[in-house]
């Protein structure tokens, strides 16, 4: 089959690979949709030595089972069943993956890092990952298309329950990209009273106006994002920040946006690593909570299903280009070079 690979040499590119074999112990789905996340923007334009290569590459999909092994029977899962997955597989026997934490194990192994991915026609499912509840059912109702976007906004629902986000507060979201407009759906859903987006793009910035009415923009090149967040909110700042972008330095700025009392969101990682953007007094004396994210788990995936089920969440708005496999780097570069949101990938 055709899959989009990074190789030994650590080059990405479109190869023939094997399909997965039918073992007794896992669980095999043919791809029907995949899409673009951040996370492959960065390896695409700057590679990851978090992969172990040579590896098929992605981890947002939905597709149908083709094969159960007999190890699998008792799971609850049948040939023909609409699936997607939750792709940071936990071991199930570490303190985090016993509180429902998963994503946070000792021992993470992740669709398209350690696991081969889903840019391909078939993937498999390990047992573990079956028996952790990784693999969760599609309800009809749900597209496979708007399927690929459960595990992004499942990412933003995660990051959210650090930040108690209620009624009246004023949210700063850096980053209009698919993942930012979440956030300020989802913060808006929590009773937000205001959502402000930093976006440096002007494209990027009317473009998210759009998708979520209501929301303020600031271009950051044009205009003081410091200085515009205090009058919007009578001098005292944000009560809530997301850095929904991987750029350093807004990681410095969010401090000095957030009001007294305000957290903050590192969402976006930041290449190399990551040290000496934080200002310990400026978060001693303004009492500031920040807090770390990293993937999701499927309670939380579940959860955003339901809101898509029930017509909360409409995902469907955020794809603005679908490709084949063998144009999957077209779809790269229309992301890099168009600001398209979100590219979606048909097997």
């Amino acid at each position: 089959m055709k899959a989009y690979i990074m190789d030994k040499s650590r080059i990405l590119r479109i190869a023939d690979v094997g399909e997965p074999a039918k073992h007794a112990d896992n669980i095999l789905v043919k791809i029907r949709a995949a899409s673009i996340c951040g996370t492959d923007m960065r390896t695409f334009l700057k590679g990851s030595m978090k992969i172990d290569a040579p590896r098929v590459l992605g981890h947002e999909f939905a597709g149908d089972i083709i094969h159960v092994g007999e190890e699998l029977k008792d799971y609850g899962f049948d040939i023909g069943d609409r699936v997607t997955a939750a792709p940071a597989i936990g071991c199930g026997e570490c303190c985090y993956c016993k509180e429902g934490y998963t994503n946070m194990c000792e021992n993470l192994e992740t669709i398209g890092f350690q696991y081969d991915g889903v840019f391909a026609s078939v993937v498999e499912i390990p047992a573990k990952a079956v028996k952790n509840g990784n693999l969760l059912h599609l309800p009809d109702s749900i597209s496979y298309d708007d399927a690929t976007l459960i595990e992004p906004a499942a990412c933003a629902w995660n990051g959210q329950t650090y930040l108690q986000i209620h009624g009246g507060d004023v949210v700063l979201i850096y980053g209009s990209g698919m993942i930012g407009c979440i956030h300020a759906e989802l913060a808006y859903r929590k009773g937000a009273s205001q959502v402000i987006i930093v976006e440096p793009v002007e494209k990027r910035g009317k473009i998210a106006m759009e998708k979520v009415p209501g929301i303020i923009w600031i271009n950051p090149f044009t205009q003081n994002t410091v200085e515009e967040v205090r009058k919007l909110t009578a001098g005292r700042g944000a009560d809530v920040v997301i850095t929904a972008t991987s750029v350093p330095s807004v990681h410095e700025e969010a401090q000095k946006a957030a009001a007294k009392r305000g957290r903050i969101s590192l969402f976006g990682g930041l290449p190399g690593d990551g040290k000496g953007y934080l200002d310990s007094n400026l978060i001693h004396y303004k009492e500031l909570q920040i807090f770390g994210v990293h993937a999701t788990t499927p309670r939380y995936m579940k959860e955003i299903m339901k809101m898509m089920e029930d017509g909360k969440l409409d995902a469907q708005k955020y794809i603005e280009k679908t490709v084949a496999l063998e144009d999957v780097e077209k779809g790269f570069c229309s992301i890099r070079d168009d600001n398209t949101m979100k590219v979606v990938i048909h097997p």
